[in-house]
């Protein structure tokens, strides 16, 4: 469980740390085409991949949080078994998911090996690299609350 606390704590800082490079390379853009008149050609590539990596580490920490989009009318008002079988099913589902999310960002990897992005040179297989990694923790994150809802356990990654 401390593995997790520090995998998940390295995944915020990851997401935070991307977020304040994407704003920064959209603001230096900004500044290099409307002061210097020069557009950086790499900037809008650099940006969007700075954004997929915000996303694909920071939602890993929502899911554990519990802080992910549902339907709270459906929370508050079913208790019981029907309860405990719908959070069965939405874990399930989400394991589905996230799994052929992950095997997908695989079959990118092994196609990204051979391209290059345009701006910036890079092998697309870093990008699909990193979606995979994000999955994967993801994955972890549902095992997590998995855990948490089949033994009663209470805030196991802690925050």
């Amino acid at each position: 469980m401390e593995l997790y606390k520090k995998i998940k704590s390295i995944s915020s800082f990851v997401s935070a740390v991307s977020l304040i490079l994407m704003v920064s390379v959209v603001l230096l853009q900004t500044f290099t085409r409307f002061v210097i008149f020069y557009s950086l050609p790499w900037s809008e590539e650099a940006s969007r991949y700075l954004f997929v990596i915000m996303i694909v580490t920071g939602f890993n920490a929502a899911i554990y949080n519990g802080d992910m989009i549902r339907i709270s009318v459906i929370d508050n008002y079913i208790s019981g078994w029907f309860k405990t079988v719908i959070d069965y099913a939405k874990l399930l589902i989400s394991m589905t998911v996230i799994v052929i999310f992950s095997y997908s960002a695989y079959k990118f990897i092994q196609l990204g090996v051979y391209q290059l992005s345009p701006a910036m040179q890079i092998p697309m297989a870093i990008i699909y690299f990193i979606m995979f990694v994000g999955f994967c923790l993801s994955l972890l994150a549902v095992i997590m609350n998995g855990y948490e809802t089949m033994f009663k356990v209470k805030n196991i990654g802690g925050v």
